[in-house]
């Protein structure tokens, strides 16, 4: 698959995502980064629009919104970061550290209390596992790109053997 086409992949499959609001962004209250995203993020509602060094910046020089973003807003903005970082626009900001962190190795018992217990790994299974067919085959289009175009990453590798090829399989259409 081309980049062209990746993007365009991507494109098509998070078309339907519609802006989750202001009240939305950002669930957490832990430090000052989340109210700087949701100053930052407020009205921001095509993510087609964003500037690559926004992205890689959000919020307030931190680059952590990615971290930070509720379920719904990152859903919203995971195109915007994905096509920035296949066309190379990225230096901070890796989108693979939410999309493969604790899905990689099944079992760890990092506890998320602060975002409403359970561990890391349950957080991201609930997060990812409302996503369709047409999501999940572009994140997992965009993982196996990441692999064949940079050099080998065991993270990548075991979160598409241990959770994203498997959501491939059972995902909704």
């Amino acid at each position: 698959m081309t980049r062209d086409e990746l993007i365009y992949k991507i494109q098509q499959a998070f078309a339907d995502v519609t802006y989750p609001g202001e009240s939305a962004l950002t669930t957490s209250s832990y430090g000052d980064e989340p109210l700087a995203l949701i100053k930052e993020f407020s009205g921001k509602k095509d993510w087609r629009q964003l500037d690559p060094q926004f992205l890689d910046q959000a919020p307030d020089g931190w680059g952590s919104a990615m971290s930070f973003f509720s379920n719904a807003a990152f859903q919203f903005y995971l195109p915007a970061y994905l096509i920035a970082d296949i066309r190379g626009e990225l230096r901070c900001v890796d989108p693979t550290s939410r999309l493969c962190s604790f899905l990689a190795f099944p079992g760890e018992t990092k506890i998320a209390n602060i975002w409403g217990g359970g561990t890391m790994e349950e957080r991201r299974r609930e997060e990812f596992n409302r996503y369709d067919k047409a999501k999940v085959s572009a994140i997992v289009a965009y993982l196996q790109w990441k692999l064949e175009s940079f050099e080998e990453d065991i993270l990548i590798e075991a979160a598409l053997v241990n959770y994203w090829l498997k959501l491939s399989i059972f995902s909704e259409d």
